[in-house]
């Protein structure tokens, strides 16, 4: 009796698995370079928190402004009537306020002369102010700064302290270093000088502190003072009380107008 062969189960069976094999490693799966993800994952998480960052902060309702410092030395600027033009623009955070409106604002104050603005961060606004510094009265109204700009101030307990300067003209840069030069030429007279002004046609003219005035003209002003100088000490120092007018408008010499205290008639010095 013959036995039957033994069928090949086991061999069957490696070659079915080793199709299946064959037929899972054929899946197409992505290569991932994780790399490039960590290298993506760099720049975009960053840049997202920056969006958000920048959409949070353009909220007003958020980081607002607590509180406002002005800094400067003010003699005579009320930092209270500041309030009032800060308030509304500070409604908001440091990053939305309108920084360029408000110093302009600020500026529109006669007695400011400029304003700068400083942010501390978080919620801090500091606001810088350099006050106007009249030198000068300008005629009856306004006054000029020591850039020789007429400002529309005005310092009532000043008159008569300080020296008022006019024009008919829009020289107040002019009239100033015209009233530096003056003061130069005249260091070593003995009386103070309280106007200094010039006409239509540009003639100069001074009113001293003991009522006199000074004709000078339009032309020779530092050669006809200096000669004004000389004659007041060598001729006039003993009359003031009498003089009212002082012309220099003369080649060789000047003359004077006495005032009602003096019966003489108009004297001629050469």
């Amino acid at each position: 009796m013959r036995r039957k062969k033994a069928q090949a189960t086991r061999r069957v069976t490696a070659k079915k698995y080793a199709n299946r094999g064959k037929g899972f490693s054929s899946l197409n799966l992505p290569n991932i370079n994780w790399r490039w993800v960590t290298f993506l994952s760099l720049i975009i998480i960053p840049l997202l928190m920056v969006m958000y960052g920048l959409y949070w902060i353009k909220q007003p309702e958020n980081l607002r402004i607590k509180s406002v410092e002005v800094q400067g030395d003010l003699k005579n600027l009320d930092r209270a009537s500041l309030q009032p033009i800060i308030e509304p623009f500070v409604k908001t955070n440091l990053y939305l306020l309108d920084v360029k409106s408000l110093e302009e604002e600020i500026e529109f104050n006669p007695w400011v002369y400029s304003a700068s603005l400083t942010s501390v961060w978080p919620d801090k606004l500091v606001v810088k102010i350099r006050e106007q510094d009249p030198i000068a009265f300008w005629g009856k109204e306004g006054m000029i700064n020591e850039f020789g700009e007429i400002v529309d101030i005005d310092l009532p307990n000043q008159r008569g302290k300080l020296p008022t300067l006019y024009s008919p003209f829009d020289k107040g840069r002019e009239m100033v270093e015209g009233y530096l030069k003056i003061r130069t030429w005249l260091k070593d007279f003995p009386v103070d000088i309280v106007e200094f002004s010039e006409d239509a046609r540009g003639s100069w003219q001074l009113k001293l502190a003991n009522g006199m005035r000074v004709k000078i003209g339009r032309k020779e002003h530092e050669r006809r003072l200096r000669r004004f100088m000389v004659g007041y000490r060598n001729q006039l120092v003993g009359q003031v009380e009498m003089i009212d007018t002082v012309d220099l408008r003369y080649t060789n010499g000047f003359a004077v107008k006495w005032n009602k205290k003096a019966s003489a008639a108009p004297a001629k010095f050469g």
